[in-house]
């Protein structure tokens, strides 16, 4: 980072990430979606469409953190980091061809039968009866014959651990995974100790934030090469 002090200084460190979060990267992603509004006639509609969603999704989760920033939540801040690298990897999964983006694509129904699926087990362990599962699935099977082009959806979705090999970042993607992992989930080490300490948590969260503000960084960065494969 530019201009950094030699010793760590939370100070400086959140006025940088509150700078990256409330100016630079909003201001970047609405330059760029404005970018692919205007080449739309040059994208396919589907892609178009995945990609702006996926901008959007970077910009609610930046948000999101930005929110963190004025609570003390560390939690919070490891969860939206979290979101924000799964963004990233998905982002350049997506890049790397048009057959690794319509993937991704087609899987937004898989994860809806997934949800389907779930559904259906709570209601059969509280024994109540599901009355709107046949329904929805009549609704996926036409979207994925109207929207999709195709007969049946098969297999189950793709995790984004495999899409992380796919483009040679999976030891960089299960590492950092990880470390975010046991802050944004009510691991034993969180609850038991690290939630107590209350002297270095402002510390811990600046730490989760600045993770966080990286990797929505490299999702623009991710973005800029999307949209660079975009004729004008």
């Amino acid at each position: 980072m530019e201009n950094a002090p030699e010793e760590y200084d939370i100070d400086w460190e959140t006025n940088f990430n509150r700078d990256k979060l409330t100016t630079a990267i909003p201001n970047r992603l609405q330059e760029l979606q404005n970018i692919i509004v205007r080449r739309e006639e040059s994208i396919e509609p589907w892609f178009r469409d995945l990609v702006i969603k996926i901008l959007l999704s970077v910009n609610r989760v930046r948000l999101d953190l930005l929110r963190t920033m004025d609570q003390e939540t560390v939690s919070g801040a490891a969860w939206n980091a979290r979101n924000l690298l799964e963004l990233w990897v998905w982002l350049k999964h997506c890049a790397t061809s048009r057959k690794s983006a319509r993937r991704f694509y087609e899987d937004a129904i898989r994860d809806v039968q997934g949800i389907t699926d779930s559904l259906s087990k709570l209601h059969t362990l509280q024994g109540i009866p599901n009355e709107f599962e046949a329904s929805a699935r009549q609704k996926m099977a036409e979207v994925v014959r109207e929207k999709l082009g195709l007969a049946s959806l098969e297999g189950s979705y793709e995790r984004v651990a495999e899409a992380a090999k796919s483009i040679g970042a999976y030891d960089w993607y299960a590492a950092n995974n990880a470390f975010l992992s046991k802050f944004a989930h009510p691991t034993a080490g969180l609850i038991l100790g690290i939630m107590h300490q209350v002297q270095s948590l402002r510390a811990l969260q600046s730490t989760m934030t600045t993770t966080g503000v990286y990797f929505a960084g490299q999702c623009v960065i991710a973005l800029e090469e999307i949209v660079a494969q975009i004729p004008a």
